[in-house]
């Protein structure tokens, strides 16, 4: 398939999450510091992204308590976020921490979504 393709595709789900999702808040800290002999942590400075995605539930039949338990949701996320895995996401003022991210990058230059499982 040809690099045109692939941006269309991404320009076609970035339209469905725009029109059918709704702003997702994700946080990334970077920077942090520890200094082992007073013990404490300087934070760093935190970026806040807010790519267009849905936020969902899992279905039953993938839940499978160990790697998959049924609190867990699924965010997907168009082509504008880079994702992290060490990345907090809000939704509704709770953070969901990041237990895997999938992007649907079928070369190495075009992010079409990306698919993230969160946990509380």
């Amino acid at each position: 398939m040809s690099e045109a393709f692939y941006n269309r595709l991404a320009l076609t789900a970035q339209r469905l999450l725009t029109n059918y999702g709704s702003a997702i808040s994700i946080k990334r800290v970077t920077g942090d510091t520890f200094d082992p002999v007073t013990g404490a942590t300087t934070s760093g400075t935190t970026t806040t992204y807010t790519p267009k995605g849905i936020f969902q539930r899992i279905p039953d039949a993938l839940i499978d308590g160990t790697r998959i338990k049924s609190s867990d949701r699924m965010l997907v996320v168009d082509s504008t976020y880079a994702g992290m895995i060490s990345d907090k996401v809000v939704v509704d003022s709770q953070d969901w921490t990041i237990t895997e991210l999938r992007e649907v990058k079928p070369n190495a230059s075009n992010n079409v979504v990306t698919f993230l499982t969160l946990r509380r």
